[in-house]
C-alpha cells in the first residue's frame, strides 16, 4: 500500500483579503514542505475548502478528508498552520489528540513547526492548546467586529443584500426597480386588494406564465429559458404581500446567525428590525399596501368560533410518514391533511392543471400499507442476506495482538534508525534492514484495519437484526407503521400519479439486499 499524504487547504471569505493566505500560496508552501520529506514515492491528495469558516467542521473537503482518515487511507496530513485546519479549540484538539493518533495518522502544521511524529506519543501539551484557543478567540473577536459593522451599515441603510426583494435590483449601494418583476408584484397586490385569494392569484400568475422569483433570479432578470417554473405558492405570496419594502420602507436586521461559523439563522423580533421609511423607490403606493394589510388581517379572523376545530381534533394523530413523502414529478414535499381520513397531496401544482401531478393525492392508510409491505419484504431479504452465525470463526490475531505487533515493529524500526544515526550501520545496511520492516508494518496495519472493520460490521449487523425484530414484530402483528420503524429504515418516499411508490432506504445493508436479489434473478 502506498504512503498517502493529504494536503488540506482552507480559505475563508475574510482570509481572501490577505495574499499570504491565498489558496495558491498555501499550495506552494505545502508542496515545498512535502518535497523535503523522505517520501519520494508517496501518493499526494489535495483537499480544498474555499470560502468556509474554520470555526466548525461543517466543510465538504475536511469531511471527505476525515472519512479517508477513518478508513485508514491517509498516513499524513499537511496544513499551513493550525488555523487552516480549524479555529474551534475543542473540536480541533479532539482530532489532533484522539482521532489522528488512533488511526496512526501523522499531522504536520508547517508554519507552526508542528510534527506529531516528533512528539513520541505526546499530544503537544499546553503549547498546542494555547495556540488553538488563540485562533478561536481571533475568530470570535473578528465576528463581533463584522457584526457590529454590518449593524451600523444597516442603520444608515447601506446593508443591502445581493438577493434583494423580488421586484428590486441592487445597483451599487442602493435599490432600483426591476420593472419586469415589479409588474408582477403590482399584479399580486392589485388582485389581493380586489379580494382575490391565494389560489386565484397563483392561477392567474400560472396562466400568464410569470416566472417564480427563484427562476427569475436564475435567469439574471431576463426571460427564463423554456421549461421554467411559474407555479407560485401561498407562503411566497403571503411574504410578498406583507413586505413593506414595496411601499418604500428600508428593512434590515430580520435575522442573525445562531453562532460563529454557521449558516443557521434565527428570526429577530419584529420590534427590533431596522426600518427607514421612504428610503427607496416604491413599487406599490402606501394606500394600496395598507389596504392589502387590512384585508389580510381580516381574513385571518375565524368565520365561526368553536372549541375544537377539525384540525385540532385530528392533528395529534400519529402520521409516521409525515415529512418523508415527496412528489415523484415535481419533487416537492407532500402535505398531509389533518382529517380523520388523512391524505397526502401535492399542493405545489394546485394552480397548474396541465402538470402531471395536478391534484395528485394518496391516502395515508393506503401509503402506509404499501410501505409496510415493502418493509416486510426487505426484512425477509435481510434475514436471507445476513444469516445469523452460530459460531464466529476465531481470527488468527486479535486487535490487541495486532496493535502490539505493530508497536513492536515500529520500535524495531526506530532502533534501527538510531543505530544509523550513531554510525553503527551504513546507509546500505539501514535500507536493507528497513525494507522488510516497512513491508511487515504495512501488512500488520492492513490486517488490523481489516479485522477492525469486520468486527464493526458484525456488531452493526447484530444490533440492526435486534432492532428490526423488535420493531417489525409489533408492526406486522398490528399491521401498522410505527415512528421508530420509519425513522430507522426510511429516508424518503416518492409518490407518482399512478400510485407508484419509490422508497429510498436509510440502511446500506438494505442496498446489499437489493443487489443480492438482482443477482439471484
Amino acid at each position: 500500500m502506498d504512503y498517502v499524504i493529504a494536503k488540506y487547504i482552507r480559505l475563508s471569505i475574510e482570509d481572501a483579503k490577505t495574499d499570504s493566505l491565498s489558496i495558491e500560496n498555501q499550495r506552494l508552501l505545502l508542496d515545498s514542505h512535502i518535497a523535503g520529506m523522505d517520501a519520494p514515492d508517496a501518493t499526494i491528495l489535495e483537499f480544498v475548502d474555499n470560502g468556509y469558516s474554520g470555526t466548525n467542521f461543517e466543510r465538504p473537503a475536511v469531511t471527505e478528508l476525515l472519512e479517508h482518515v477513518c478508513a485508514g487511507n491517509v498516513n499524513c496530513i499537511v496544513v499551513k498552520d493550525f488555523s487552516r485546519f480549524g479555529r474551534n479549540a475543542i473540536e480541533s484538539g479532539y482530532f489532533l489528540q484522539r482521532v489522528f493518533p488512533l488511526f496512526r495518522t501523522r499531522f504536520i502544521a508547517v508554519s507552526d513547526m508542528f510534527d506529531s511524529i516528533e512528539l513520541e506519543g505526546d499530544t503537544g501539551g499546553i503549547d498546542i492548546s494555547f495556540k488553538l484557543l488563540v485562533h478561536e478567540q481571533y475568530s470570535r473577536d473578528l465576528s463581533r467586529k463584522i457584526k457590529a459593522s454590518r449593524r451600523e451599515k444597516a442603520r444608515r441603510g447601506e446593508a443591502i443584500s445581493k438577493n434583494c426583494a423580488f421586484g428590486f435590483k441592487k445597483v451599487g449601494d442602493h435599490l432600483e426597480i426591476d420593472e419586469p418583476a415589479a409588474d408582477t408584484v403590482r399584479l399580486i397586490f392589485n388582485m389581493a386588494a380586489e379580494g382575490k385569494n391565494y389560489a386565484e392569484i397563483a392561477e392567474r400568475l400560472y396562466v400568464d406564465k410569470r416566472p417564480y422569483p427563484s427562476e427569475y433570479r436564475k435567469a439574471g432578470g431576463s426571460e427564463p429559458e423554456e421549461g421554467f417554473s411559474c407555479v407560485w405558492n401561498k407562503p411566497v405570496l403571503f411574504t410578498m404581500l406583507k413586505d413593506e419594502q414595496y411601499a418604500g420602507t428600508y428593512v434590515a436586521g430580520k435575522s442573525m446567525r445562531t453562532e460563529i461559523g454557521t449558516t443557521k439563522h434565527i428570526d429577530i423580533d419584529e420590534s427590533e428590525w431596522i426600518r427607514i421609511p421612504d428610503f427607496h423607490p416604491i413599487i406599490v403606493t402606501s394606500e394600496l399596501f395598507y389596504t392589502v394589510q387590512r384585508i389580510l388581517n381580516t381574513k385571518t379572523e375565524p368565520i365561526r368560533r368553536r372549541e375544537v376545530t377539525t384540525s385540532d381534533r385530528y392533528n395529534n394523530i400519529d402520521r409516521p410518514l409525515k415529512g418523508k413523502v415527496f412528489c415523484g414529478c415535481c419533487d416537492h414535499r407532500l402535505r398531509v391533511s389533518s382529517t380523520r381520513n388523512a391524505v397526502f397531496s401535492c399542493q405545489f401544482t394546485s394552480a397548474a392543471p396541465d402538470s402531471d401531478c395536478y391534484r395528485m393525492r394518496i391516502s395515508d392508510s393506503e401509503l402506509s400499507s404499501i410501505v409496510l409491505e415493502a418493509i416486510r419484504g426487505k426484512a425477509k431479504g435481510f434475514e436471507s442476506a445476513y444469516p445469523k452465525q452460530k459460531k464466529a470463526n476465531t481470527p488468527i490475531h486479535t486487535e490487541t495482538e495486532l496493535s502490539r505487533l505493530i508497536g513492536a515493529a515500529e520500535n524495531e524500526k526506530k532502533t534501527l534508525y538510531e543505530q544509523f544515526i550513531r554510525c553503527e550501520i551504513s546507509i546500505e545496511g539501514f535500507k536493507t534492514a528497513k525494507a522488510p520492516l516497512d513491508s511487515e508494518i504495512e501488512r500488520l496495519v492492513l490486517a488490523y484495519n481489516t479485522l477492525k472493520a469486520e468486527i464493526g460490521k458484525k456488531a452493526e449487523i447484530k444490533e440492526l437484526r435486534k432492532q428490526l425484530r423488535e420493531l417489525t414484530e409489533t408492526a406486522f402483528m398490528e399491521n401498522t407503521l410505527s415512528q421508530p420503524l420509519v425513522d430507522l429504515l426510511i429516508d424518503r418516499v416518492s409518490v407518482f400519479p399512478d400510485c407508484k411508490v419509490d422508497i429510498v432506504w436509510k440502511l446500506a445493508a438494505f442496498d446489499h439486499v437489493d443487489r443480492k436479489e438482482k443477482d439471484n434473478q
